[in-house]
């Protein structure tokens, strides 16, 4: 039986990837040290007993309680490995400009340690970093855009791009601290396969999302907007509401790993330490005013929200594009969990944590949008500009 490492197996990402893996009959070994609820100053935000519901299931998930800077305790873990998934991080750009050195201690140099115990002491096994969008900091707000409120959609749109791929450039401009760190490391894990030959490859993320995602303000908005406006509490909307991001199930990117592990593809030079951007991409992408309106017509909800300050280096607009990870990956069958189903599904959970009496309806929402947002790209002239960095 093969064994694989995940760390931050008891987050979203994690206890996802450790289940995948579990029901492929590997030999799991999760690494957490449960630091979520207290770096997001939240209780909502525990991930401790995730995968400790995962173990009852599974007698092939084998847990660890420690943090991944423990060097001593990591090497002998490290050493037996047939494979690495990294996913544990300090996860939130607002907290690191109040925590940086925590957030550099955590996702630069628990990354640089656990590729350094890789490099010495099973260096041929496969290493894949879940990396972040965030790595491109500010860099997609310098693009034009334009506003499309038409009834059916309200949001930003891109006047240039449709979605974005890994060409953007990730330096001369503004991260935040946790964007820093996350391409700092993003880095040095492809500098370890480019100068010692290692197995590597980085996945940048933006909203990743499923009913285990541990949801707070600083973290999280899909999952906390779902669980803020179903428990009538007033929502605080940073920036405008016309901002887009595209939502990945965590089910979604698990396989996205899996191939990747299973099958690891070097760049034309033989080498290791390709980047791929992972999103749901322009059919999973949803505004805050359409995420909103979403919940309303799905639960009756009426949202309450007041507008707060815009958070430093915040992407107006992300939508992904997956096409070099398809490319080097024909066989994946491309996202399989669309808006209603990620909606429907968080509604349903936090229906049950809570208790909340009310029924669940319009089901398939976004299927049944009359207008589709290509249609709309396609009148860019009939729109103002409201942006143009």
């Amino acid at each position: 039986m093969k064994k694989i490492l995940i760390t931050g197996s008891s987050g979203l990402i994690g206890s996802e990837l450790c289940e995948k893996f579990a029901q492929a009959n590997w030999e799991v070994h999760g690494v957490d040290c449960y630091l979520r609820s207290n770096l997001l100053l939240s209780k909502e935000a525990e991930t401790k007993g995730q995968i400790q519901s995962l173990q009852k299931k599974y007698q092939n998930i084998i847990q660890y309680n420690n943090n991944i800077n423990e060097l001593e305790v990591m090497q002998e873990i490290i050493k037996d490995m047939d494979a690495i998934i990294h996913c544990a991080a300090q996860v939130s750009h607002p907290r690191s400009l109040e925590i940086p050195l925590k957030d550099a201690q955590i996702n630069v140099m628990g990354t640089l340690n656990l590729l350094e115990l890789t490099r010495k002491y099973n260096s041929e096994i496969p290493f894949a970093f879940i990396s972040s969008n965030k790595v491109y900091g500010d860099m997609p707000n310098r693009f034009r855009y334009k506003i499309v409120d038409d009834g059916y959609h309200k949001r930003y749109e891109n006047c240039e791009y449709d979605s974005f791929d890994e060409k953007i450039a990730i330096d001369q401009c503004h991260h935040t601290p946790f964007g820093v760190s996350k391409a700092a490391a993003d880095m040095y894990t492809q500098e370890y396969a480019k100068s010692y030959g290692m197995k590597t490859a980085t996945f940048r993320g933006g909203c990743l999302i499923g009913k285990n995602q541990k949801a707070a303000e600083s973290h999280g908005f899909l999952g906390f907007f779902t669980k803020q406006i179903l428990l009538k509490k007033k929502l605080r909307i940073f920036g405008e509401g016309y901002r887009v991001r595209d939502n990945i199930h965590s089910s979604d990117v698990a396989e996205i790993i899996y191939l990747w592990i299973n099958s690891p593809r070097p760049e034309l030079d033989g080498k290791y330490g390709k980047t791929y951007n992972i999103g749901g991409g322009r059919k999973n992408s949803v505004s805050i005013f359409e995420t909103m309106a979403a919940i309303k017509a799905k639960t009756g909800i009426s949202p309450m929200y007041e507008d707060a300050q815009e958070r430093q280096a915040d992407h107006l607009w992300w939508i992904t594009n997956m096409s070099k990870f398809k490319n080097d990956y024909p066989e994946w069958e491309g996202i399989t969990k669309d808006l209603d189903y990620i909606f429907n599904e968080l509604i349903k959970n936090y229906q049950d944590i809570y208790g909340l009496q009310f029924e669940l309806e319009d089901l398939d929402y976004f299927k049944n949008l009359t207008k589709e947002t290509e249609v709309i790209l396609k009148s860019y002239h009939k729109l103002s500009v409201v942006n143009n960095l």
